[in-house]
């Protein structure tokens, strides 16, 4: 016989409740059943249906994981997709700004042009055109942060800014990297390999000078060398890598429209009066280096703390999984109950993701159940009909 005091506590009544309305069974074993199979669900898959399942699967019920990982899968399906629209273009600089800057270098060049180009020449054009030494490192693939690791190995720290101020040895590194690999004087550092240059000179002539710069300057480059540009280095990688953050602020603006629309007030770092990251740990961290993905704190009717809200954007997997390690980890450090946003196409099929629902007993959330985050942040029971979830997701 079973010892009925080894037997898990059963689910509350509650919850059972849900589970069989929701899924219109006559028992609680075959509820879950239902669920861990893939049928249809009344409402769809809503956090709180998720938190029923936390409970059942932390009772240890007969087939509440399955039916856990399902929920889960469908509830944090994010439909963002974080490659289909860009931020900050105004950012970005127009192609005739750096056509502008490598003629300043030209200009001060013994023949007017780049094929006589020198160290003095670079830093005279510096001195006028502050986008000089970002042009000069693009012609060789370089970005700004490649610039100054590669002239910090050397012995010569840059400025904290391309725009400087900048001293003559400074510039003398600099200008030393670039022809290097104009010229193609760089050697791979793994046997079989080729050393990284741009596209157009990798492909270009047997011989490597800066006349190819010039021919390329003053003469163009073909439509066909853009795309095969485009395919090596894929178009916008480098500006997203630059405005992830800006996507995540724009995130955390429609989390706070929807807390203001449940009539919940807060704390954040975004909207009309930021505070500091640091107030916001003082308010909800209770030990540990402050996540740099809470971006609010809600407040109860009396003002007190109540919730911290953590918002993260993920595209891909690897993203997922390195956040989901750290979010994992919060229960534990947070002094408040975690509110976990999570937005992208990277979370749902996560394993991790399944683990993070049960560490914050379901409170996860994507950008379609905001309205349910805000009802939850406002103490509030809604309906499972109005949440935004549907089980239909599931199946894609």
């Amino acid at each position: 016989m079973t010892n009925p005091d080894n037997a898990a506590p059963a689910l509350s009544d509650e919850h059972t409740r849900l589970l069989l309305q929701l899924t219109g069974r006559s028992d609680l074993a075959n509820a879950l059943c239902w669920i861990a199979e893939r049928r249809p669900v009344a409402g769809g898959m809503t956090n709180t249906l998720l938190t029923a399942l936390v409970s059942a699967a932390d009772r240890g019920l007969p087939s509440a994981d399955a039916a856990l990982r399902v929920a889960a899968r469908s509830a944090l399906r994010s439909t963002l997709d974080t490659s289909a629209d860009l931020v900050s273009t105004d950012s970005i600089v127009p192609p005739h700004r750096y056509q502008r800057a490598l003629a300043d270098i030209a200009e001060r060049t013994p023949t007017g042009s780049l094929a006589d180009i020198n160290a003095q020449a670079v830093g005279a054009a510096q001195a006028e055109n502050p986008l000089v030494i970002e042009a000069l490192g693009l012609v060789a693939g370089l970005t700004w942060r490649d610039l100054r690791d590669r002239s910090e190995t050397r012995g010569v720290p840059l400025p904290s800014k391309p725009t400087g101020p900048w001293k003559s040895s400074q510039i003398v590194s600099v200008f030393a990297i670039v022809d290097e690999v104009v010229t193609g004087q760089v050697r791979p550092q793994l046997v079989e390999a080729v050393a990284a240059r741009p596209l157009e000179l990798l492909l270009g002539s047997s011989t490597c000078s800066w006349s190819d710069i010039e021919a390329l300057r003053t003469g163009g480059v073909s439509y066909g060398t853009l795309l095969a540009q485009r395919d090596v280095g894929s178009a916008w990688s480098a500006h997203r890598n630059r405005t992830n953050n800006e996507i995540s602020r724009l995130m955390v603006l429609r989390l706070l429209e929807a807390l203001k629309t449940a009539g919940v007030t807060y704390w954040s770092t975004e909207g009309d009066s930021p505070v500091p990251r640091t107030f916001l740990s003082s308010k909800a961290v209770r030990q540990g280096e402050t996540p740099g993905q809470l971006s609010a704190v809600t407040r109860s009717a009396d003002g007190s703390p109540r919730y911290a809200v953590l918002v993260s954007v993920a595209r891909d997997g690897g993203t997922a999984r390195k956040t989901a390690a750290t979010f994992l980890k919060l229960p534990d450090l947070l002094a408040l109950p975690g509110l976990v946003l999570l937005v992208g196409t990277g979370w749902a099929d996560r394993g991790e993701s399944d683990k993070l629902v049960r560490a914050f007993s379901g409170r996860v959330y994507t950008e379609h159940s905001l309205p349910a985050l805000a009802a939850m942040a406002a103490d509030l029971s809604w309906p499972a009909d109005t949440m935004t979830i549907l089980y239909a997701d599931q199946e894609q």
